[in-house]
């Protein structure tokens, strides 16, 4: 990894904790681990994030589960230029907040070999229904790859309300 790319996942996980506590503060947490997770249904969303949170070694963080959720859904790894990635798909799908512009801004200088990536990110997120509107908790029982399917569809029709999933 290169020593931008450190720094970038340094400042990632140095800002968990102030991002939670400065912004999380009345959002409940869900209380799962990647054990129940696991419990889902076969190829339901919360089977696939247990898989994915096992196979990272990971558990969710209280009050941020969703960022593991985006993860899954859009197909995105862990690496520091996915992260990022992650980001500039959140900004493209109309996700606004003070954490994303910093994060998008910070690694557009850090990392700019990964421009044209980041920019097909945006674009990609541009074409989905707005991720960040779902309740991800209600949903995790849901088949991943129909939620894959109408996160595409929707955004073209607009006929699917997903704020009622």
């Amino acid at each position: 990894m290169k020593l931008r790319e450190k720094l970038c996942a340094f400042l990632f996980e140095a800002s968990k904790r102030p991002y939670r506590f400065l912004f999380k503060q009345k959002k409940e947490a869900w209380n799962l681990h990647s054990d129940d997770l696991i419990n889902y249904p076969e190829g339901s969303l919360g089977m696939a994030l247990g898989k994915f949170l096992k196979s990272n070694e990971f558990e969710l963080i209280d009050k941020l589960e969703s960022h593991d959720v985006y993860h899954v859904v859009c197909g995105m790894n862990t690496t520091v230029r996915d992260e990022v990635g992650m980001q500039f798909l959140l900004m493209g799908n109309g996700k606004r907040s003070l954490y994303l512009y910093a994060t998008v801004g910070i690694c557009f200088v850090l990392l700019p070999e990964y421009l044209s990536y980041f920019r097909s990110c945006y674009r990609k997120g541009k074409h989905l229904h707005p991720i960040h509107k779902l309740n991800l908790r209600k949903i995790l029982n849901q088949p991943l790859e129909q939620i894959q399917s109408d996160l595409i569809q929707s955004s073209k029709s607009k006929q699917i309300n997903f704020l009622n999933y």
